[in-house]
Formats: structure tokens, sequence, C-alpha cells
């Protein structure tokens, strides 16, 4: 395939490819050349290349639907093989090729979204088979004339300005605080503050109810044994009883205590809201790991019970 670099991209090396560590993306046609897509369901839908892409050195590889076929130069083509709903993504249904035909290199200049290697379908029908292969420099062109690689600094850029926890959207403002291209680090502080808010709210809140401990100690018997007493005519059944009331009465204690108190923090939290949208928010809460609010004035409510975003 060669080795030439066209605007700083050339093609991945073996070593490259033994790292295990090339991006995904596709390009897409357009009404004018091609455009870059990193959505799978796209390329599978109105067709394109699909490349590999290592940032370390701006390596390209194409990816064909059959790995053998990955590192092969050329192929055998006829009007057949090119049909690519019947073969899939393969060398003969790429648009970065170039027939050898009668001896005349025939470019596939890609970027002008060419699509048949200089050839019409007529010309494949009458001629037979020709030899199709991967035109590089065209592949390379491309990739280049797009600039793939802003353009998963821009993916990576979006995906961690819509971050979700403190940590996240933290390192996004340190990371992107004097490269913000779309404007994205307002919205992110916003976000942030909101979240340090709720874990403020939720901190005082905690210090304002009792502790679990406290509320188990409410629930808790002060014989836990006594629920044996009617397995002593059975002496086995009544000793192994005794020896593991205490146990279970704890568990028991522990989990209605924890729900009282979850019941006390919502209830705290959501004084905003009207007594019957609380009631019922605060009851459904208490009952489940997990809050889950029925309408949005309650989901800040239970975004702060969920601890949301405080990772």
């Amino acid at each position: 395939m060669g080795t030439e670099l066209v605007s700083g991209y050339g093609l991945a090396t073996p070593a490259d490819i033994q790292r295990g560590n090339g991006r995904l993306f596709y390009l897409v046609p357009k009404s004018a050349g091609w455009r870059i897509s990193f959505e799978r369901e796209e390329f599978e839908r109105i067709g394109g290349e699909r490349l590999q892409y290592w940032p370390d050195g701006k390596k390209i590889k194409v990816v064909f639907d059959h790995s053998g076929a990955n590192d092969r130069s050329q192929a055998r083509c006829n009007q057949s093989s090119r049909d690519r709903k019947k073969h899939g993504y393969t060398l003969c249904t790429s648009s970065f090729v170039t027939a050898n035909t009668s001896g005349v290199m025939v470019a596939a200049r890609v970027i002008a979204g060419l699509s048949t290697a200089g050839l019409s379908e007529v010309d494949l029908s009458q001629k037979g088979a020709v030899f199709l292969r991967l035109d590089t420099r065209a592949m390379l062109e491309a990739v280049a004339q797009l600039d793939v690689d802003r353009q998963f600094w821009l993916k990576d850029y979006r995906q961690r300005g819509s971050a979700r926890t403190v940590t996240a959207l933290g390192d996004f403002i340190r990371q992107y605080a004097h490269d913000d291209p779309e404007q994205l680090l307002p919205q992110a502080k916003q976000a942030l503050e909101r979240l340090r808010t709720n874990a403020k709210l939720l901190e005082d809140a905690e210090r304002a109810t009792p502790t679990l401990a406290q509320y188990k100690r409410g629930f808790m018997p002060r014989n836990p044994e006594k629920y044996c007493n009617g397995l002593k005519a059975n002496a086995a059944d009544f000793s192994l009883c005794q020896s593991e009331a205490p146990t279970i009465v704890s568990a028991l204690a522990e989990a209605r205590a924890t729900q009282a108190r979850r019941l006390a923090l919502c209830q705290k939290l959501a004084q905003h809201l009207p007594q019957s949208g609380r009631t019922a928010l605060c009851k459904r809460a208490s009952a489940s790991p997990t809050c889950s609010a029925t309408a949005s004035p309650e989901q800040r409510v239970c975004d702060i019970l969920n601890r949301q975003g405080q990772s």
C-alpha cells in the first residue's frame, strides 16, 4: 500500500494495529464528497467507508466486513461483486479503489464521489471481472480534507462537556479552560454548581435527621428471644431460634430504620412541594432504594436522595 503521508496522515502499520487502540469512524456520502460520522447505523443505512484511526501518529486503516480481507490490497471484482447489498462492505464495494483494465490505471478520485473506479456498470458487465485495488492516496486525501483528527477531538470534547458527575465536570472544566470552541464551559460550570448545592442540601438534611443507629434502636425489641417461645416443645428448634433470633431481628430492625430515615430525609428535602405531592413522593422514596419522580418538580428531590452525580 505504500507509506506516503498526506497532510500528516498515513497508513497504519502492523505495529499500530497490534496495539489495538484504533478508533472506528465512518465516511458517509453527501451531495458532493464525504462527511465524517461516528454512527454505525448511519453507515449501514446509507453506505460509505469504515475506517480505523490511531491518533498517535495519525494513522488510518480501512476495515472491511471480513477480517481476512482487511490485509488484501487488491481483488478480482465483477459487476455482481460490486453490489454491497449482496456482499457487504468489501474491497470490491469500496469507493477507495483503482482499476487496471487493458494495462491502463483508471484512478477513482473518491473526493469527487466516484464509486465505480472510473468504470460504468455497463463497462463492468461487458468487460467481465477486473482487478481493483485500494486507492490509499484517495483515502488519505479524504481523511485529511475532513481533518479527522480534529473531528475526534471535537467528539471527545462534546462527550465530556455533557458529563453529569462532579468529578467528570471538574475534569472537563480544567481540561478545556482555554480551548472551548462551542462555549460548553458555562453550562458545565452551572451543572457542577448545581451538583455541589445538591450535596450541601443532603448534608444539611442528614445533619438534622437522627442517625440510622438511633432509628434502629427504636425498632429493636428488648428481648428478641421472645419470638422463639412458640418453639419450646422442640428443644433443638428452640435452641437454634434463640441463637439466631438476635441477628434476624437486628436485620429486620435495620431495614425498617433505613426506610423511616429515608422518609424523614425526603420530607425535609421536599418541603417546597405541595403536601399531597410530598407525601406521595416520600412514600415511594422510602419504600425503595431508588427515588423515582413522576413530575419535574420532584426530580431534584430524587436527584439529591439518589446522590445523582456525586461521584
